[in-house]
């Protein structure tokens, strides 16, 4: 085991991600399974390093039928349930999959045992969370004027909040620094709950980011797109939002005029 796969091993956290047939991990946290938690390309199903593929496509990336996934999640609760003294992260894979494929795929991990963590929008999905979990994601706008963007924030949870019938709202946060603090100001003046996620980066390193990222994706139910219809997305915001597809997540636009 590499270094960096030991020093993951050390917090006793299992990297669970989609994976296909063949093994071919390329995309998002497949590839970081490869990269920082001993996956090995080639093995596209069980344990490797400090990470767990589970098998949800074939050769081509199409969604298996249910009944083979089904059989795969029963052998990872299998595993689970013999290492009660690991914790098992289970993060979302980079492909969309329908509504119904979401609410089947939830299903099928719905009785996981208690140290596996499942995703948000699977908690979302059955039942099991009372908290809107909003990432707040700033596509293109320049924060100098916060005025601004606090009065379109403002508008969307007047129009949405009694619509969600939650407990409580949290924001998720992540990207750069100024876009932290502004979140963290407004979730504060609403009485929101703010979270950023912790990421190691001496077990992370270069990869540090996108880690924040897809977990960041994991642990949200929504995500908000703040845009400047002036202005020109980047690359990485593109990315963000395209992760937040794939894991399911209700993705909204707010405008900033």
């Amino acid at each position: 085991m590499s270094e960096m796969a030991h020093s993951a091993a050390t917090s006793g956290i299992i990297w669970v991600f989609e994976s296909s047939l063949g093994g071919e991990h390329s995309d998002a946290a497949a590839a970081i399974a490869v990269r920082r938690h001993g996956a090995k390309d080639g093995v596209g199903s069980g344990a490797s390093g400090t990470s767990y593929a589970l098998q949800t496509r074939d050769d081509e990336h199409v969604l298996l039928p249910l009944k083979e996934i089904e059989e795969n999640v029963q052998e990872f609760r299998d595993y689970a349930t013999a290492h009660p003294e690991l914790k098992f992260k289970i993060v979302p894979g980079a492909l969309r999959k329908s509504d119904e494929e979401h609410a089947s795929f939830a299903d099928l991990l719905r009785n996981v045992p208690a140290n596996c963590e499942l995703t948000g929008r699977m908690l979302e999905i059955l039942e099991r969370l009372k908290t809107v979990r909003i990432i707040l994601l700033d596509a293109n706008v320049n924060l100098v004027d916060t005025a601004a963007r606090k009065r379109a924030l403002d508008q969307y949870f007047a129009a949405n909040e009694g619509l969600w019938n939650a407990e409580q709202i949290e924001i998720i946060s992540f990207g750069a620094a100024h876009t932290l603090v502004a979140n963290d100001k407004y979730a504060t003046g609403r009485k929101y709950l703010h979270r950023i996620i912790n990421v190691d980066a001496n077990v992370y390193g270069d990869d540090a980011a996108e880690v924040h990222e897809i977990l960041s994706v994991a642990y949200a139910t929504k995500l908000i797109c703040l845009d400047d219809p002036s202005g020109t997305s980047t690359a990485a915001r593109v990315s963000s939002i395209q992760l937040a597809a794939g894991a399911g997540l209700e993705i909204d636009a707010v405008l900033i005029k």
